[in-house]
């Protein structure tokens, strides 16, 4: 029998590799420029094709492949000793010293290892000791700000970097950079009355309109005033308000839904606070033309017939023409109503705009007028969860939607929004409360449900990112994304809850 030892190889954990070596096959488990940065979905990217190499390639110099999650003809031809760890036999001299127990630099530093190789694992991104302080820091400062007597200078945000600017936006729209958002709880109260603000403002603007009186246009501007400012604050408490509110009047609620998501979009592109405040005008007014329709229409269950169809889509222009004549006169708000219907590809209505005869406002108002109604409750179709709906919006980016617009939206109000209900990998069900500024897969959550999806008697607050740093390698991952109202859940029972 050979007792003789044997090179031994194994794959390496990472790879650091310049994009310019990228092939398919291979797992992209990190990017220099981070995962918030680019257009995809998830973080952690097994390559597919030429289109999404090339997507890395622009926005990113180097990253991280995790070989044990590629596909093995992705390295043919490489040096293997880049791929492989190859370990040489043990010498067996009596006189060989004698090994040493690895020397750790205390129980944190091993739990931030560990917790690094269960997210290498999970989705492929990497923690970092820095990243946890800074997260730290961040909740340090939100809880100063909640404390009396204490006061923080809110200077004007700065200019939004030139590299940094969209090059889809028009050159006469002043781009900002704004600050972090603040945390859930502390502006909840303001969020909710901001969404009041605009629901009286909106059937005021309702009841103007069946009595062919003109719009108090003055209350309409101070109510999306208010809107813009607490949407530049705590835009994600602002979708969390919105979800909290009753839902009998499906056009009030998918008003306020449009605008505060139409608002998010701007703020994540840097819009400045006017052109927050006459994004929210727009979302709370284009579909006010649906009041001259039949409201048995409205209502139907099922698929429109064709006259039907044709009659639904002459609510845009009766939207426009109504509008106008009860006093409001901004070119941008009526424009961007008339075109909230037209498609990117053309086959849109009413007037079968395409490509850049869309203004950006129309674009933008198109994509949050489609999420807001697939994540709503409507009598022709199913409720969709957030993740599935924002699976719908990029799976006709470049037809019906302008696919970086699309982008942008999936970052300012995220995967998983604050206010959904998700389903996690243990079989709980939770809400979404805040998203973690470094991680968004890992939010503070309310959990909801024990495994078998029976209500707790006392929901249970728990922030999934510092969970998973203490429990590692036990990770705690969002399995799903659920829709409203999943497992008999109703978000208004929890309306005021403190989390």
């Amino acid at each position: 029998m050979n007792d003789t030892p044997v090179s031994k190889k194994v794959l390496r954990s990472t790879l650091p590799l310049a994009t310019s070596g990228l092939r398919p096959g291979m797992f992209v488990a990190d990017l220099d420029c981070g995962w918030n940065s680019t257009p995809f979905l998830l973080q952690g990217l097994l390559l597919t094709n030429a289109h999404e190499i090339a997507t890395i390639t622009r926005l990113a110099r180097h990253v991280t492949i995790d070989p044990s999650r590629s596909r093995p003809d992705a390295f043919d031809g490489m040096d293997e000793s880049l791929v492989y760890e190859i370990t040489e036999p043990a010498a067996t001299s009596a006189a060989a010293a004698p090994s040493k127990p690895l020397q750790s630099a205390g129980a944190d530093q091993h739990k931030l290892e560990n917790y690094r190789l269960a997210l290498q694992q999970h989705d492929g991104n990497r923690a970092s000791r820095g990243l946890l302080l800074k997260l730290w820091w961040q909740s340090l400062l939100q809880q100063l700000r909640t404390l009396p007597g204490l006061s923080f200078s809110r200077s004007a945000p700065p200019a939004m970097p030139a590299q940094q600017r969209p090059d889809y936006i028009p050159d006469n729209l002043q781009l900002v950079l704004y600050p972090p958002s603040e945390a859930t709880q502390v502006g909840l109260t303001q969020a909710i009355s901001a969404c009041d603000a605009g629901e009286d403002a909106l059937k005021r603007v309702s009841d103007d309109l069946a009595a062919q009186r003109d719009i108090d246009t003055d209350a309409l501007q101070a109510a999306s005033n208010v809107l813009a400012e607490n949407m530049i604050r705590r835009p994600g408490t602002m979708i969390w308000a919105a979800k909290m509110r009753d839902r009998n009047d499906r056009m009030y609620q998918h008003g306020i839904g449009v605008a505060i998501y139409l608002t998010a979009l701007g703020r994540q592109l840097g819009f400045q606070r006017e052109q927050l405040a006459d994004l929210a005008t727009i979302g709370l007014l284009l579909d006010l033309g649906k009041l001259d329709l039949d409201r048995a229409m409205l209502d139907k269950p099922g698929k429109l017939d064709a006259e039907e169809i044709r009659a639904m889509r002459t609510h845009v222009d009766r939207g426009v023409a109504m509008l106008a004549g009860a006093g409001v006169t901004s070119e941008l708000v009526l424009r961007a109503i008339a075109e909230h219907h037209e498609n990117i590809d053309g086959s849109g209505y009413p007037a079968g705009l395409a490509g850049a005869s869309i203004n950006i406002f129309g674009k933008m108002a198109a994509i949050a007028d489609a999420y807001s109604a697939m994540v709503n409750p409507r009598p022709y179709a199913p409720v969709f969860a957030p993740y599935d709906a924002m699976k719908q919006l990029f799976a006709e980016s470049d037809t019906r939607w302008f696919a970086p617009l699309i982008e942008q939206f999936v970052q300012a109000i995220g995967i998983f929004p604050v206010g959904s209900l998700v389903e996690l990998s243990t079989g709980e069900v939770a809400i979404v409360v805040q998203h973690n500024r470094y991680r968004r897969l890992e939010p503070l959550i309310l959990i909801l449900t024990d495994a078998a999806k029976g209500l707790l008697a006392q929901p249970t607050e728990l922030d999934m990112l510092k969970h998973n740093f203490s429990m590692a390698p036990k990770v705690l991952r969002i399995a799903n994304g659920l829709p409203d109202s999943a497992f008999g859940i109703e978000m208004q029972d929890y309306y005021l809850r403190p989390a």
